[in-house]
Order: C-alpha cells, then sequence, then structure tokens
C-alpha cells in the first residue's frame, strides 16, 4: 500500500514523513492490518526511505539533509530529492522512524523503492568528503537495511533496480526479492527478466501481471500471456480488481492456483534457456526443471507466415525416462524431447504464448 503517510495526495510532497495519515485511511493502520489478515492474506507497505520531498515537514526541519551542492539550485527527478545517507544522523533517523512503523504493525512485506537517482553531490565539509560521498552513502545505507532486516527478519523487503544500477550482490544480501522493472509489459519484460538471469536467481526476481494497455507500452497483450510471462519470476498481481470481468478474475484464480503449485519448480529449479530474445528472434522459450516436473514456456511476439513452427530441443532430461503432458496425457521420451524436439503449435495472433508442464512418470 502507498500513499498512506503524511501529506501524501500526490507525488510532489511528504517524502520523508513516515507517519500514517489515520484520517487517509480512515482509521488507524493496525484496524486496516487486522481487517486485510482477518481474509487470509498478508499486508504490504511501500517506502522509499531513501527520498525527500521539499513539501515535506522533514525537509522544513532539515534542509541540510538533501544532497545538494551549496549554492545551487535543486535538481529534481519525480519532483523528489535524495536523502544524504552519509550523515550518520540521517542514518539514525531512519533507523528509529521506520524501526517504530515496523515494530509496532504487524507489516509482512516492505516495497523499498529507489525512484531516482543521485545527483549534485557537494555535501562534503571538503573536497576529499565530497569525493568520498557515494562510497559513504552505500555504507550508510547497508548499516540502515542491515539493522532493519535483522531485527525485522519476518518481514520480506523487496528492493527496487533503480533502473538497474541498484540490482546488485550487495543489496541481495539483505533484501531476498527485487522488483527488477517498474516496465510490466510481458513482451518487453521477456529481455529484462531473460538478461536478469544470467546474474540472479529466478527466486529473487518480482513479476507482475499488470492492465493492459500497459501503461509504459500501450500494448494490449492476452491476460494468459502476461501470466504465462510473469509466472517465469515470482508471480505478482498489479489490477484494480473491481475493473476486471468476471472471465478475467475466473482466469487469474486459476494461474493462482496454476503457480502454487510450479512455484518449486520456478523458484528452485534448474533453469534453461531454450530461446535468447534479445537476438531478434521474435520469440523467447525458458525450461525450469525441478525433481520429477519440467515447466517450458514459449512466447511468439508477432504473428508469422509461410514460416515453419518452432521446435523446442529441451535440455538434461533423462534420455529414457518418461514423461507425461499434464495437459493431455501424451507420454514421450526424453530422447525425443531432447532430440527430436517438441514442436509449438499457436493460433494465428500477436502476443501469445503456450506453457508445457511436464512430469516423470
Amino acid at each position: 500500500m502507498s500513499g498512506w503517510f503524511g501529506n501524501r495526495f500526490d507525488d510532489n510532497r511528504a517524502l520523508g514523513d513516515w507517519v500514517v495519515n489515520e484520517e487517509k485511511l480512515g482509521g488507524s493502520l493496525e484496524s486496516l492490518i487486522s481487517a486485510i489478515h482477518e481474509r487470509g492474506l498478508q499486508f504490504g507497505l511501500w517506502l522509499e526511505p531513501e527520498m525527500i520531498s521539499v513539501d515535506s515537514d522533514l525537509y522544513r526541519k532539515h534542509p541540510d539533509w538533501a544532497i545538494q551542492v551549496p549554492g545551487y539550485d535543486h535538481t529534481y527527478s519525480r519532483n523528489q530529492l535524495v536523502l544524504n545517507l552519509a550523515n550518520p544522523q540521517v542514518v539514525e533517523y531512519l533507523k528509529n522512524v521506520l524501526d517504530q512503523l515496523l515494530s509496532y504493525h504487524e507489516i509482512d512485506y516492505i516495497k523499498w523503492d529507489m525512484n531516482r537517482n543521485i545527483t549534485n553531490l557537494g555535501n562534503g565539509f571538503t573536497y576529499l568528503e565530497t569525493q568520498m560521498q557515494s562510497h559513504q552513502y552505500m555504507l550508510g545505507l547497508y548499516e540502515l537495511v542491515s539493522y532493519l532486516t535483522e531485527k525485522h527478519s519476518h518481514i520480506l523487503f523487496e528492493s527496487c533496480s533503480g533502473g538497474g544500477g541498484r540490482n546488485d550482490l550487495g543489496m541481495m544480501r539483505y533484501f531476498p526479492q527485487v522488483w527488477a522493472s517498474d516496465n510490466t509489459d510481458a513482451i518487453a519484460r521477456l529481455p529484462i527478466q531473460y538478461g536478469s538471469s544470467y546474474l540472479y536467481p529466478t527466486i529473487s526476481m518480482g513479476a507482475h501481471v499488470s492492465a493492459v494497455p500497459n501503461h509504459q507500452m500501450g500494448r494490449m497483450t492476452p491476460l494468459e500471456t502476461r501470466g504465462h510471462v510473469a509466472m517465469m519470476g515470482n508471480l505478482g498481481y498489479e489490477l484494480d480488481l473491481t475493473s476486471l470481468s468476471n472471465e478475467e478474475k475466473a482466469e487469474i484464480a486459476n494461474q493462482v492456483n496454476l503457480y502454487k503449485e510450479l512455484r518449486p519448480v520456478v523458484q528452485l529449479g534448474q533453469q534453461y534457456r531454450l530461446i535468447n530474445p534479445e537476438s531478434a528472434s521474435n520469440e523467447a522459450a525458458l525450461q525450469f526443471n525441478y525433481k520429477n516436473q519440467t515447466i517450458v514456456t514459449y512466447v511468439r511476439v508477432l504473428s508469422v507466415v509461410e514460416t515453419m513452427e518452432t521446435t523446442l530441443k529441451l535440455k538434461d532430461l533423462d534420455e529414457e525416462g518418461l514423461y507425461e503432458l499434464q495437459e493431455n496425457g501424451v507420454v514421450y521420451s526424453g530422447a525425443e524431447l531432447m532430440y527430436a524436439g517438441l514442436t509449438v503449435i499457436l493460433s494465428q495472433g500477436d502476443f501469445l504464448s503456450r506453457q508445457y508442464i511436464f512430469r516423470r512418470l
């Protein structure tokens, strides 16, 4: 849940004022969390602790806590500035205010956002201090997140890739899950998720189904394709449930139930990249093996004519083993799937996908 704090009525204000706005919520945060938990759901909260708005109580009290070059105007991005975590006072303030928030509320999940890069470094009292500011900032950040994640180890913390630069092993030490990109368009996500897989485990990557037309790409993709692509990571949804048809709600329920069955395969299994979406191939394919299950996901971007169907040759199966395709009960040998391959048949249309689930007999 975002927008829950301070005078946060738009993107121009209140970052840094991490105090519950009960008037906006229509009651206490505790009562809201209890209502969520009573429905068998977990409760998550959005934070962007490294940022500060000029229109905030924190900035009015401590304008010197923002990263800036003395004597120059601010450079804004998303109408916000960056707090100087190279300053120990800033780190202590965030420790105290966030620890209090997490200690007195039964929060299950924290989304730690990071929506702008750092510019205008210049807070040091000396030239050398300014040169060291970026490094000291990261040390202050690690101190802060280490304190919070160790003290509140029951909470799932998800970090933000910050355009990619924050998706690193340093942050993964503290935050086991990362939001790889705000671009949730299923087709745009193919190379993003594919590239992420070269460095980071699938279990660490958040992947969501969002509304269409996509808010960034304007693209209309089928709900089935959006679900298949998101199931190649940690499946989630960012949708207005009140705007969905009954058919869409039923399909989403089926996707969620299926993913709960497949989650160990995707999150803990061995991954094999069958088709690279970045090589102008018009398609992508990924395979996961775990214990006696194999999942293969194929996505075709644009419809084609007079072109042979793609054949996927699966990886690392037992040549003499038998594998049953769950959707129709057809049994294949491992040798057939690896050497003859699995021919993908799709209907006409753009942005279509198939998901194959095999169980070894």
